[in-house]
């Protein structure tokens, strides 16, 4: 029998400044306020929806089912969940893959399938039963699998094949409500205030900087440019909700404090990105909220991008392409097929960057233009 493997690394390198960010207050939730809701993102759009309120009165499950557009910056409600014999549930375990998001578990039931909801033909789909009944624990997807803890128990899905595969045994037990996600092919769950991240290639945990701020529970992580934000949650008890927003850089391995959360203090709240943009929403702290916003985590390097100094040439082309900013001499250009595959990647130091076609048929393509790791521009340019 293979033993367990993990390796623990404590590296105390902590940021207690306080870094500036931007809120845009968009949209309200298409429905009332709720919590512990589910959400995700599939593609340009979002979503969300389910969750529960309760304060004095009933227990009000939801199965309610909303698309949020962000050119729009609008919702459309969509197909009620199917899940819990079509009464809704709270606290769920989800997952989104390019194509398709899946829900499963919760706090209502006892239900151990997991549903897929199909944006195209706006349909839930019945999959194959999770390893346990996951309530309130949030997962994490890596290379086409979803990952999720139960206690120190680690289970993966293989969305293309609908099958669930037992890994080792984290060196850790996960306590409710823990925040999870990915970043560059590792997964990463916040449990109380220790950060571990899983290599799923290894099998292995690491563990890095514990978490400096208030909250233990309930927060909500969206992740940005390689980094995430944590925001809001509970520390120790349900009454002490904050407003704080933590922003964790994996390759430094460093926590930095942001300017707190615009809007009022919560715990249970929910939150989806596309294409970098992160948006959170409902959430209670005695009252139940159907608020909604969006983070500019760059708000500062935002500023320093000027569109008039950038220039494309020649678009289209048959052979090469440069990307010049006046009056800059760092960033990056990354650019991807409308498949998302990535051809070509490079920093400058001059503030000039040649593509040549090469062998890259032709057709369009999207480029991303970084400054200081924030995309401040995106583009599309045409090969010949």
């Amino acid at each position: 029998m293979d033993k367990k493997r993990y390796t623990i690394l404590i590296i105390v390198l902590l940021a207690t400044f306080e870094v500036s960010a931007s809120w845009v207050q968009r949209a309200d939730f298409g429905s009332h306020g709720r919590h512990r809701g589910s959400s995700f993102s599939i593609g340009n759009r979002g979503y969300m929806g389910l969750g529960h309120y309760n304060g004095a009165g009933p227990n009000i499950v939801l199965k309610d089912w909303w698309e949020y557009d962000p050119g729009t910056n609008s919702w459309t409600q969509k197909a009620d969940y199917i899940g819990n014999n079509n009464n809704g549930n709270y606290g769920v375990l989800s997952f989104s893959t390019p194509n398709y998001g899946y829900i499963g578990g919760g706090q209502q039931g006892g239900d151990n399938r997991l549903y897929r909801y199909d944006p195209t033909s706006n349909s839930w789909t019945a999959m194959s039963n999770t390893p346990t009944t996951p309530k309130n624990t949030e997962g994490f997807v890596i290379d086409g699998k979803g990952y999720y803890l139960s206690g120190s128990s680690l289970y993966e899905y293989d969305f293309a094949s609908d099958t669930w595969t037992t890994k080792n045994s984290a060196p850790f037990s996960v306590g409710i409500w823990n925040s999870a996600f990915s970043i560059n092919e590792k997964g990463y769950v916040k449990t109380g205030y220790s950060l571990w991240e899983y290599k799923p290639l290894l099998d292995d945990w690491i563990l890095r900087t514990n978490f400096p701020g208030i909250a233990t529970s309930a927060s909500v992580a969206l992740v940005s440019n390689n980094k995430v934000y944590l925001v809001s949650g509970y520390g120790n008890s349900l009454s002490n909700v904050t407003k704080q927003v933590w922003e964790y850089d994996p390759y430094t391995n460093v926590w930095s404090q942001m300017g707190d959360f615009p809007g009022s203090s919560r715990r249970f709240g929910s939150g989806f990105v596309i294409s970098d943009r992160a948006f959170i929403g409902i959430g209670t702290n005695g009252t139940n909220f159907n608020d909604f916003y969006e983070l500019d985590p760059w708000a500062d390097v935002n500023e320093l991008f000027d569109q008039n100094n950038l220039k494309v040439y020649p678009n289209p082309s048959t052979d090469y392409i440069i990307f010049n900013l006046d009056k800059t001499v760092d960033f990056d250009i990354e650019i991807k097929d409308l498949l998302g595959k990535k051809i070509f990647s490079e920093t400058t130091t001059n503030g000039l960057i040649q593509f040549f076609k090469g062998n890259n048929p032709s057709g369009i393509y999207l480029y991303h233009l970084k400054m200081n790791g924030a995309i401040v521009n995106t583009g599309k340019i045409i090969l010949k």
